[in-house]
């Protein structure tokens, strides 16, 4: 048997900027850190004596011959990317339910794709994790969608990820120190807006928008630059809060879905209750709800939040880790 542990991830800044038609010509940046909760893929050889040869366990359960009868796109591309020479059982069991924008459907492929590796008595590199997901999910099951999620699943840490021309990436990883990497995590909240949906449609409106949102794109951009020189530096820490309102207000503007009324409600509650700041994660319309609040104004924003489940925040330096192997 063999598990495979893969973090989900919190997008700062610059998402959209990630996406090929934008940072082929104008180049990306992407801050984000993943976070300690995590995807957990397990694989073990199946015998023959079993009527199926191959079984996925996920949200439901699916027992096949071959591969290509899978319905779970991810699990049918991986194992056609990565073809085992035996017949195989497949679980997958997370911290936090997918699709609400955690780079959930990443994290998952990122640790399949390493899981199988291992089977295998292969090494691999985060950067070819990174690639091989990107490979399954955007040219194999063809989702919409950018190139931040793989590599923060396979890297793991806090990073401003540099997206060039020819796909051309750049990891920089932020060494920010104790104390500053603690204020960060003080002045975070995390809420669940309960709603949960696929994001397809919005990452497809967005694509298509490339070009109309150039600016509003170029300036996302920026933004995640700047906000990446505070946190290196001693500026100011809840400058970063004012910039993160900054680029969810662009955000919006990216395509029609991003945001609706009951999110701009919660958003805007709490503002009014001392958050200097914020976003939907993910592409939006549903998920986590992030928050950047004084350490003095929480309670007053968790009382005005009652109705909503929060999760702790803290930033994980691992990425995808093969944790079992028998």
């Amino acid at each position: 048997m063999i598990i495979s542990r893969t973090p989900f991830r919190v997008s700062f800044f610059g998402g959209g900027t990630d996406f090929p038609g934008f940072f082929e010509r104008h180049g990306g940046v992407t801050l984000s850190t993943t976070i300690q909760q995590y995807c957990y893929i397990s694989i073990h050889r199946l015998s023959p004596f079993f009527k199926h040869r191959f079984r996925a366990s996920y949200a439901r359960t699916e027992s096949v011959i071959q591969p290509e009868e899978f319905e779970h796109p991810l699990v049918r591309e991986c194992l056609l990317f990565r073809r085992p020479d035996s017949g195989l059982e497949i679980s997958h069991v997370a911290d936090l339910p997918g699709r609400t924008g955690l780079g959930s459907s990443s994290a998952f492929t990122v640790g399949l794709l390493h899981a199988l590796h291992a089977l295998r008595g292969e090494r691999v590199t985060a950067e070819d994790l990174a690639r091989e997901a990107i490979h399954v999910e955007r040219d194999m099951v063809k989702d919409a969608g950018g190139w931040q999620d793989q590599y923060a699943a396979a890297y793991g840490g806090f990073m401003a990820i540099q997206y060039g021309p020819g796909g051309h990436v750049t990891i920089q990883r932020l060494a920010l120190p104790a104390g500053r990497l603690h204020d960060l995590e003080r002045h975070i909240m995390i809420y669940f807006t309960g709603l949960e949906n696929s994001a397809e449609e919005l990452l497809r409106e967005q694509q298509r928008n490339t070009g109309q949102n150039e600016a509003n794109l170029l300036r996302m951009k920026g933004l995640a630059e700047e906000a990446a020189h505070i946190l290196s530096t001693g500026t100011d820490i809840d400058l970063f809060g004012d910039m993160l309102h900054e680029s969810w207000m662009l955000k919006r503007t990216l395509s029609s879905g991003v945001s609706n009324g009951t999110i701009d409600d919660l958003y805007e509650r709490a503002r009014k209750h001392g958050a200097r700041g914020g976003k939907l994660l993910g592409a939006g319309g549903r998920g986590f709800l992030l928050l950047w609040v004084p350490p003095e104004r929480q309670e007053e924003v968790r009382r005005a939040m009652t109705e909503l489940q929060s999760i702790a925040f803290a930033c994980s330096n691992e990425g995808s880790r093969i944790i079992f192997q028998d």
